[in-house]
């Protein structure tokens, strides 16, 4: 019977534990987990030295989470990252955050502040900080992300003044910099200084500023019953003086207690100190008139001491010692101005020995002046403490009998140095470019002109290579300015090893250089120099990650033949590089007559062609673009024209290249989209449907990047429909700038606008873009048309790009169509589109109603 008895309360017992063990962990598992972003800024929040997360929002938090059946999950990180975190909402909650505007943007808050606190600035020992002006250009340890750095930013501003920032992560990080010498202060909220300012050994400075209310806060949206359960404990915690709220902050942010003084002492103190008041107060009376005479003069010295603590001007007063005379006062700032202590200047010979060596037997000489005029003036040069040459104003006033009966000399110490040394580098710069320190023009017309001098008394020769670095301008608007001038100073250094002991280098523009060779020379050994110029560009320049390939144009002007004063031969070499340049640049030119007057024509044509816009001297003519299925007119090419005043019609081959290199190609090009749109808007209302307007785009429009925003004001500003308007580009200018070019037709896409691929089969040819680009349509070159007949070379080619066109599902349009026998072909090719003269010619819009009728005619036959 007992047997059975103990086995039954066995059993009982057992079943009971496991009852227990499932009823904790049914609580466990419906436990809320909550990610709390923890990081070091004691006494508020931080793990202590167990290890374990402590302060007065961690204790808060955990007895709300023992009230609400949270499971904190804490996520360490620093400040910065925390706010990361939390926006990111890889954590739930963030304690101790202010508000600020920006946050309030990201973060939702709960409703009642659990504390409030305000900003300390402390600074290392010496630095004497009385106000906020005192901060300027002093580097401040400031922790990031933190509304400190705004708030002593706007303060600062109110003044004028500017500080540096230190960046730091923790405020441990920050008093540690001070300490380092990283900083010269830290801004501090005053709960973590109250604490732990005293171990970094650290001075309070008297700036308080950004006061701020200090919350627990959640992302945006998210977890706003976290918030709600907060608010209702705090609310209800602070009505109690006994509550958890009270009791975490005694004992987190108030960890050192005052002592509590007895009531019997507190009488005896209360009599004391009454009776030391009576005291004090019958002394005063007797001290006022003292203090009232003596204030005055306290005041004067301080304005005095701050006055010269901060001039640039050191004071000093001689007195007679023996024969000579020596200091025995100098103001304090002569260590901050030239590093010398005061008292390494009361040595008797010290102002000798620090004399420069070439200033000084001049200096003692105009020293005895001074007995004659009584005042005097004069610069000469010092060695500071470092061994620096300084240049010194001096100025100084002899006082014949001084109380003692001896005469005394007083006298200022102004620093010259800076006006001396920016005469110095304003002299260099008016004669050398800054970058390379080669002479600029200036200076390089004035060598040139002692060449002239020197080469007609010895009657020889010399020569002027003017050298342009090709594609400049792209460096630096593709990988920046920084890169283009490391790429200018690179060049220098190489053009320099070419350089005899006589020739002359300079830097005349941003990449222009200027070679002068002198010496007994001939048109041989000046085309040697060339090449030797144009191998050192070939061989590839490492600026930083880019390893750039950069080549030169270099025109040449020879001495007497091209010229006899310096602008001649200097304008010469550019013309003779210019035409380096139109051939194909990596190359070198000597300069002709011939040049010049071609020179003369192009800057003529050039000048025009910026006014053609503006005066409305452009037309478009338009060709048709045709079906093969049915002989009707599909869309048009628009053809820009140049209606000249004097010269009549000019082509685009003879002034579109010079828009390219001037750049009025952009201007052109969006003259020409805007007329296209309006034109056929036009055409419209007159009951002519053309279909679609093809408009030519150049590279300059692709990189500007203005172009989708450009197309889509055209299309809205005349009403015409996005899927009406065909932009062509050509396979160089998709290629020259790929990732730009991808950018620009994913925009065009997204209109509606159509996209064709201009000229296909000339340039690129890459199955790479066709593939990953959104085109529309491959338009033939006529190279590959005009000989379908007679080459079979070019039938293959034209057979490969229309089935390569049908299986990307891009229609084909053939350009340059003459002839029937070539339409046959194209047709049963399988080719969609004609264009060529065969149908017409471009025309003016006028005619194009005409051309319409003759194709319908066409069609009909």
């Amino acid at each position: 019977m007992v047997y059975k008895v103990a086995i039954s309360a066995i059993f009982v017992g057992l079943l009971t534990l496991a009852m227990l063990w499932n009823f904790q962990g049914s609580n466990t598992e419906s436990a809320r987990e909550v990610r709390v972003g923890l990081y070091q800024n004691s006494p508020k929040i931080y793990r202590n030295k167990q290890g374990k997360p402590d302060g007065l929002f961690i204790k808060l938090l955990e007895d709300i989470a023992n009230e609400e059946a949270w499971k904190l999950i804490y996520v360490d990180c620093e400040w910065s990252y925390c706010l990361d975190n939390l926006s990111n909402k890889t954590i739930d909650l963030m304690p101790d955050v202010a508000i600020t505007d920006e946050r309030n943007r990201k973060f939702d808050f709960h409703t009642i502040a659990v504390t409030h606190s305000w900003s300390e600035v402390w600074a290392r020992e010496g630095l004497n900080i009385l106000g906020l002006p005192d901060l300027r250009g002093v580097r401040i340890a400031v922790l990031r992300e933190s509304v400190q750095e705004n708030a002593l930013q706007k303060v600062m501003m109110g003044y004028g003044v500017g500080f540096k920032s230190v960046p730091v992560s923790t405020y441990d990080e920050g008093f540690q910099a001070v300490i380092d010498g990283k900083a010269d202060a830290v801004i501090t909220n005053v709960h973590f200084a109250d604490i732990h300012a005293a171990q970094f050994g650290l001075r309070k400075t008297p700036i308080m500023l950004n006061p701020a209310s200090l919350y627990y806060v959640t992302a945006a949206g998210e977890n706003h019953d976290l918030l709600e359960a907060i608010d209702k404990h705090i609310e209800a915690w602070r009505t109690d003086p006994d509550s958890v709220y009270y009791e975490a902050l005694k004992s987190t942010m108030v960890p050192v207690q005052e002592p509590v003084i007895p009531k019997f002492w507190k009488w005896v103190l209360t009599i004391g100190l009454a009776m030391i008041v009576l005291m004090f107060c019958a002394n005063g009376i007797l001290r006022w008139q003292v203090r009232k005479r003596t204030t005055l003069l306290v005041e004067t010295n301080v304005r005095f001491n701050h006055l010269l603590k901060a001039s640039p001007v050191v004071l000093y007063q001689l007195k007679q010692d023996g024969a000579g005379y020596r200091p025995f006062w100098v103001s304090k700032n002569v260590k901050r101005l030239f590093g010398y202590s005061p008292e390494q200047l009361y040595s008797h010979d010290w102002w000798i020995g620090v004399l420069h060596e070439e200033d000084r037997q001049k200096t003692l000489d105009q020293f005895k002046e001074i007995f004659n005029t009584g005042h005097m003036i004069h610069e000469y040069r010092v060695h500071d403490a470092e061994g620096n040459t300084r240049y010194i104003r001096d100025e100084r006033q002899l006082i014949p009998k001084s109380n003692h009966g001896e005469t005394e000399i007083v006298g200022t110490w102004s620093d010259m140095t800076d006006v001396y040394e920016r005469e110095d580098e304003l002299k260099f710069l008016s004669h050398y470019d800054p970058l390379t320190h080669l002479p600029n023009r200036q200076k390089l017309e004035e060598r040139i002109a002692e060449s002239i001098e020197r080469s007609d008394e010895l009657k020889e020769s010399f020569a002027i290579l003017s050298i342009d670095i090709d594609r400049f301008k792209k460096i630096n608007e593709t990988l920046s300015y920084q890169v283009g001038d490391a790429v200018i100073a690179r060049v220098a250094e190489r053009l320099k090893h070419i350089l005899n002991v006589d020739d002359v280098l300079a830097r005349v523009g941003g990449d222009d250089f200027v070679l002068v060779i002198n010496g007994k020379i001939d048109i041989n050994k000046v085309s040697s120099i060339a090449r030797k110029a144009l191998k050192r560009f070939a061989v590839p320049l490492r600026i930083d990650e880019h390893e750039l390939m950069v080549t030169a144009s270099i025109g040449i002007a020879m001495f007497p033949e091209d010229g006899r004063d310096p602008d001649t031969l200097l304008k010469n070499a550019e013309i003779a590089r210019y035409s380096a340049k139109d051939k194909g640049r990596n190359s070198f030119e000597f300069f002709n007559d011939q040049l010049s007057k071609g020179m003369h024509e192009n800057l003529l044509l050039e000048s025009a062609l910026r006014m053609a816009v503006e005066r409305n001297e452009l037309v478009l003519h338009y060709q048709p673009l045709v079906s093969f299925d049915d002989f009707t007119m599909v869309g048009v090419e628009a053809l820009v024209r140049w209606q000249h005043p004097t010269k009549g019609l000019i082509p685009p081959f003879k002034f579109i290249p010079l828009a390219e290199e001037t750049g009025l190609i952009g201007e052109i090009g969006l003259w020409v989209l805007r007329e296209a749109c309006r034109q056929m808007v036009e055409w419209d209302k007159a009951g002519l449907k053309v279909g679609c307007a093809s408009v030519n785009i150049s590279v300059q429009q692709i990189e500007a990047g203005l172009l989708p925003k450009q197309v889509n004001e055209a299309l809205q500003q005349t009403g015409l429909a996005a899927e009406r308007l065909s932009l062509e580009l050509t396979e160089s200018t998709i290629m020259q700038d790929p990732h730009q070019a991808s950018l620009a037709m994913t925009q065009f896409q997204k209109m509606g606008v159509k996209l064709a691929v201009d000229d296909f089969g000339t340039g690129y040819s890459s199955m790479a873009y066709l593939k990953r680009l959104p085109l529309d349509r491959l338009k033939i070159d006529r190279s590959f048309i005009k000989d379908i007949g007679t080459d079979t070379n070019d039938e293959v080619i034209c057979r490969a790009i229309v089935q390569l066109a049908n299986s990307l599902g891009l229609e084909t349009v053939a350009e340059g169509v003459e002839e029937e026998s070539q339409a046959e072909f194209l047709k049963g090719l399988g080719c969609d589109v004609a264009q060529g003269y065969l149908y017409s010619k471009p025309v003016p819009a006028s005619e194009l109603a005409e051309k319409w009728t003759s194709l319908n005619k066409k069609k009909s036959i």
